[in-house]
């Protein structure tokens, strides 16, 4: 039985805001959404919440694009984009088979 985990403002911010976008963000991009709020906050901090999500299933991560970690809130199965020119990575719908 793994230990509970005490609830902090910073670890829920940085769901909250994975949470709030569709960009599909980086560690660093977290980071600097949230470094403003919490001038304390550590860049590996965000690393351990992320990994502790994705180890419990409230997030996963996209593999890498470019050697940068890519990450998503929206758990349910669906097929992602990654454009090559601009590194975006975008929720397809998923397409009718022919």
């Amino acid at each position: 039985m793994q230990p509970t985990q005490r609830f902090s403002k910073k670890r829920q911010a940085i769901l909250d805001v994975l949470s709030s976008t569709t960009s599909h963000p980086s560690a660093e991009w977290v980071y600097m959404q949230l470094k403003p709020i919490y001038p304390d906050l550590s860049l590996g901090t965000v690393y351990r919440n992320l990994a502790q999500f994705k180890e419990q299933g409230q997030i996963m991560s996209l593999g890498t694009v470019k050697g940068i970690e890519r990450f998503d809130a929206n758990t349910d199965p669906h097929v992602h984009f990654i454009c090559t020119g601009c590194d975006a990575v975008l929720d397809m719908e998923q397409l009718p088979v022919p």
